[in-house]
């Protein structure tokens, strides 16, 4: 298994969700509260980039709708514009 190198870092939680990751630990499901930390930042980090792909394909579309009507724009040259923001 690979190891990559960590680094410590305090973090202060309300009352409630400090008790739900003793909990979680308690009851077998995490070896440790820095499991459940880095899923839940493996989950907000997906979260980012789903919200920015959708943002990114908004505008696209956006921008395919200005453009609908023209007879230069083709589905093909659209599709490039697309892949130009990807």
């Amino acid at each position: 298994m690979l190891q990559v190198a960590q680094q410590p870092l305090t973090v202060y939680l309300d009352p409630d969700t400090a008790s739900r990751i003793e909990a979680l630990v308690r009851s077998g499901r995490y070896a440790n509260a820095s499991q459940i930390v880095q899923e839940a930042l493996a989950q907000w980090r997906s979260n980012c980039d789903q919200h920015e792909f959708e943002l990114k394909l908004k505008k696209t579309y956006e921008t395919g709708m200005t453009m609908r009507g023209r007879d230069h724009v083709t589905a093909a040259s659209f599709l490039r514009s697309m892949g130009d923001m990807a």
